[in-house]
């Protein structure tokens, strides 16, 4: 076979190939760039106020975005339970907007009167109360589409740590 011919035959699919060869490198820098996840941690739990419904706690969440582009908390769900028994479960629909880079996202819950007897009685009964907190961030991320991003957390409650912000009207 002559060198002319085996060039010609194999410069024919190069042409083509290489459009597509750019295209798949810049689709996936694309991608990359786009879809990565979102991380969320839990920062810190504050008693806010106390009303004829009960107690309200806020769960502060810090939430990193590592993409370029925002994107939007469309719920959390949760479950909390005090020394391996259940407290509180319930989802907060709010649509949150969160930039690129590092956000503050905060979760109100209120506990009733009849729960907050169970947990001051499950508080005194054990020297060292734990918690166990199961949540799922749902975000609309560009790319990717729906994501969840789960979050265990389980630790001791420092009774002597408690921090306490009412606010009574003043």
């Amino acid at each position: 076979m002559s060198r002319s011919l085996l060039r010609s035959i194999l410069s024919v699919p190069a042409v083509p190939a290489v459009p597509f060869v750019l295209f798949l490198f810049t689709g996936c820098a694309l991608y990359q760039n786009l879809a990565h996840p979102p991380k969320v941690t839990l920062d810190d739990v504050q008693l806010t106020g106390a009303s004829l419904a009960g107690a309200d706690l806020v769960f502060h969440f810090q939430v990193d975005n590592p993409n370029t582009r925002g994107m939007v908390l469309d719920g959390i769900g949760y479950k909390l339970r005090l020394n391996g028994k259940p407290m509180l479960e319930g989802r907060h629909d709010e649509h949150i907007e969160i930039a690129a880079g590092q956000s503050a996202v905060d979760l109100p819950m209120t506990v009733g009167y009849s729960d907050l007897l169970r947990i001051v009685r499950g508080l005194a009964s054990n020297p060292k109360p734990t918690y166990d907190l199961d949540a799922e961030f749902r975000f609309a991320v560009p790319v990717l589409g729906s994501v969840t991003v789960p979050l265990a957390r389980r630790g001791e409650i420092p009774l002597d740590k408690v921090k306490l912000k009412l606010d009574l009207g003043r």
